[in-house]
């Protein structure tokens, strides 16, 4: 019987994300999933690039994947997609800058700044 998405995923659900304690299926981060005769393609999307264990990641997914009765080759690429900051109304809000500032001089030392 051919591989079924319905199993790859099934499959995937053991790969967590280790700082949101969830599996990558459940967290949406499982992308262009293509089954086509027993091989297996799919992008794992994470929400940073600097993710320390995203090799780990991709290479449990890899083996789990290739577990499944009837999977030939598994290709697994991974992205990252940085989410913006919204406000409470959906659109993006900027982030407020900060002023520029310089200590006065008061003329006294002290370790004290007068803003």
């Amino acid at each position: 019987m051919p591989v079924q998405e319905a199993a790859v995923l099934d499959a995937l659900k053991i790969v967590s994300d280790p700082d949101l304690r969830r599996d990558i299926v459940s967290l949406g981060f499982v992308k262009n999933l293509k089954v086509d005769q027993g091989r297996v393609s799919f992008t794992i999307e994470l929400t940073t690039p600097a993710c320390p264990v995203k090799d780990q990641m991709r290479d449990q997914a890899r083996a789990a994947v290739m577990a499944l009765p009837e999977v030939a080759s598994v290709d697994v690429q991974m992205s990252a997609k940085v989410r913006e900051a919204a406000g409470p109304d959906g659109t993006r809000s900027p982030i407020p800058a900060r002023r520029s500032f310089r200590p006065r001089s008061t003329g006294c030392k002290s370790s004290r700044w007068d803003f």
